[in-house]
């Protein structure tokens, strides 16, 4: 079983703090990498995020790239459930199926990457949207995921642009529109299936 507290306190001493807001699993094991032990790994990890949780050092704790199939699993066998499972989200890899899986169950879902790529800012779709309500293609895509009840974590190192992001909750997307963009695919971003990633 994973041994927490050395990589906790790293963690903490590079940071300058007595304690995390949050604290993630990166990704899953999975059976291709690891067989039958994956589920067992992910366990076992977990229990020690649970230990870090109830010691007080963290203020919550969740999971990264989990898919339905790893929380199903990790479900089955927690004590205390992820608050929070952060992955790829963003026109053209809506991941439908795990942000209802995961609100199923009240756990929050982090989009990273919720911009895509210049692909999605670029496209025609978005585009007319954004012109519709006077905004730029990025705060229509933050507002796309801010509407399906998911948290985007955009990143920029341009002021300007941190601050165009915040102004997503002056204009609301009709239905049609919500659906448009959830239908765009082959948009770029990294879009791996934690499944199939091999580290």
């Amino acid at each position: 079983m994973m041994k927490p507290w050395p990589h906790l306190k790293k963690t903490m001493a590079n940071l300058g703090l007595d304690y995390l807001d949050l604290y993630l699993i990166h990704w899953p094991a999975n059976h291709k990498q690891f067989g039958d032990q994956a589920d067992q790994i992910n366990a076992d990890t977990w229990r020690a995020f649970e230990d870090l949780y109830k010691a007080g050092k963290i203020k919550a704790i969740g999971v990264s790239n989990f898919m339905p199939n790893h929380l199903e699993s990790l479900l089955a066998n927690c004590e205390i459930k992820p608050m929070v499972n952060q992955i790829e989200v963003h026109p053209g890899w809506p991941q439908t199926e795990a942000i209802n899986y995961c609100q199923r169950h009240d756990i929050l879902v982090e989009a990273w990457a919720p911009l895509g790529e210049a692909a999605s800012l670029n496209n025609d779709v978005i585009k007319t949207i954004a012109a519709k309500y006077d905004h730029t293609p990025a705060q229509v895509c933050l507002r796309w995921g801010i509407q399906q009840g998911i948290l985007p974590l955009p990143k920029s190192v341009h002021a300007d642009w941190i601050q165009q992001n915040t102004n997503i909750f002056d204009f609301e997307l009709t239905a049609d529109e919500m659906d448009q963009i959830g239908a765009l695919r082959n948009l770029g971003g990294q879009c791996k299936v934690p499944d199939q990633v091999d580290f």
